[in-house]
């Protein structure tokens, strides 16, 4: 099936070929006016294809949409993702989480004594904003997820905090350079781990 932007010339070249068979007089017209449409549909499959490319690569680089906490100002955190994400190339880096739920990255420090020190000063601020992640710790690495669990999503809570724990890792040192897909993982497992167990630690307390 030819796309709509190259249709029309298409349809312009059968037309004109079709006259051409009862106005020999203007062949050399008709004739230009055929060329004319067929280059006119090349350069419009071009244009087309390499808009298909394009919305392809875009697709690719952004696999992971967001999904929003009921009640969310949707626009204005989604301009706030633009400079925590890997994936909106603004130095960012953050991911959001399978479903788009959440966000997660890894901070490396040089010591344990360093990422401890991180972590204090994360729980004060979870203190002050009522909120808590998703987190594990080993030695010099800390994982952390951030989401909501009521409403389900991701909140302007955890765009916040996630923002503040840049800051306070580039206050406490991290180093910066990425952990290894191992080390990521398994400190994933013991959040996961910890969360199964948690129970529903964001519901009414009773």
């Amino acid at each position: 099936m030819y796309h709509l932007s190259y249709r029309r010339p298409l349809i312009l070249c059968a037309s004109t070929i079709a006259r051409s068979a009862t106005a020999s007089t203007e062949s050399g017209g008709t004739t230009r006016r055929c060329v004319q449409a067929i280059k006119s549909v090349r350069w419009s499959s071009r244009s087309y294809q390499s808009q298909r490319a394009f919305s392809g690569s875009v697709i690719m680089a952004n696999p992971q949409t967001p999904r929003f906490s009921d009640g969310v100002d949707e626009p204005a955190l989604t301009r706030a993702l633009e400079h925590l994400l890997i994936s909106a190339e603004n130095g960012g880096r953050w991911v959001l989480i399978p479903g788009g739920e959440g966000l997660e990255r890894s901070f490396k420090f040089k010591t344990f004594a360093k990422t401890w020190d991180f972590m204090t000063a994360v729980s004060l601020q979870c203190k002050l904003k009522n909120h808590h992640p998703e987190w594990s710790n080993v030695y010099n690495t800390t994982y952390i997820r951030w989401t909501t669990h009521n409403p389900k999503g991701l909140s302007s809570k955890d765009v916040e905090l996630a923002a503040i724990c840049d800051g306070l890792a580039k206050d406490f040192g991290e180093i910066a350079e990425e952990t290894t897909g191992s080390d990521s993982c398994a400190l994933k497992q013991v959040a996961d781990r910890a969360v199964t167990n948690a129970g529903d630690c964001c519901g009414p307390r009773k």
